[in-house]
């Protein structure tokens, strides 16, 4: 229970950008603020390390994670592969419910843009992916989907910086249009388009991250 509290305190922070990439993470100051052993911090940071959150290091400080371009660029490369071959089987498989779950999704992803909510777009738009996953129902491509999921929204929160969220918005549209037609090669030219965009999106911050407090950054 104190482990998963530490856990979420830490990755909220990540993922809003509160944290930056290189922060320093003192076992010995987070024990302090969260009352507990180091022993429980260090679960608590090798949790994240798991998620690649946190680089955690025997010997000095953990650290924020700081992934590079060609880390996001293999990522997009490995959800494109896995991606193209869901659709391929989807071309052949997809039913009028799976469709109509995916326009019901896109719809909401528009709501949340044109109110200007651009974590829940950028939410909604990862969920969009899990679900094209989930309509195969296999367990074992979805664990390994979520794992890649985990590390995107990780580089999207830490070096997003100008998206062309209409334009992202409106490929996923076209891209159940594609779905709905059956042609499954203008649907995966279209997801790779998609990704291009995305990490185009990004701005790989080399800056040494300023002083923290984590106690302020932490919510405690």
């Amino acid at each position: 229970m104190l482990t998963q509290k530490i856990v979420s305190a830490i990755s909220d922070a990540i993922y809003h950008r509160r944290l930056p990439p290189g922060t320093k993470l003192n076992e010995r100051d987070i024990a302090e603020l969260f009352e507990v052993s180091r022993t429980v911090v260090r679960q608590a940071l090798i949790r994240l390390s798991q998620d690649r959150l946190v680089v955690v290091s025997p010997k000095r400080s953990s650290t924020v994670a700081c992934p590079t371009f060609d880390d996001a660029y293999q990522l997009y490369q490995m959800l494109l592969v896995m991606e193209s071959g869901v659709i391929d089987q989807l071309t052949r498989s997809i039913s009028e419910k799976d469709l109509e779950t995916l326009r019901a999704h896109t719809l909401k992803e528009r709501v949340a843009f044109e109110n200007h909510d651009h974590d829940l777009g950028d939410q909604l738009g990862r969920q969009f992916h899990s679900l094209l996953i989930s309509f195969l129902q296999n367990d074992i491509l979805n664990q390994i989907h979520t794992q890649l999921r985990r590390q995107e929204a990780l580089i999207n929160a830490l070096y997003r910086s100008g998206f062309d969220y209409c334009q992202l918005r409106n490929e996923h549209s076209r891209l159940v249009d594609c779905l709905e037609l059956k042609d499954g090669e203008s649907a995966k030219a279209l997801l790779a388009s998609h990704y291009n965009l995305v990490i185009k999106g990004y701005k790989f911050d080399t800056a040494v991250p300023p002083e923290i407090d984590l106690k302020s950054v932490l919510g405690l």
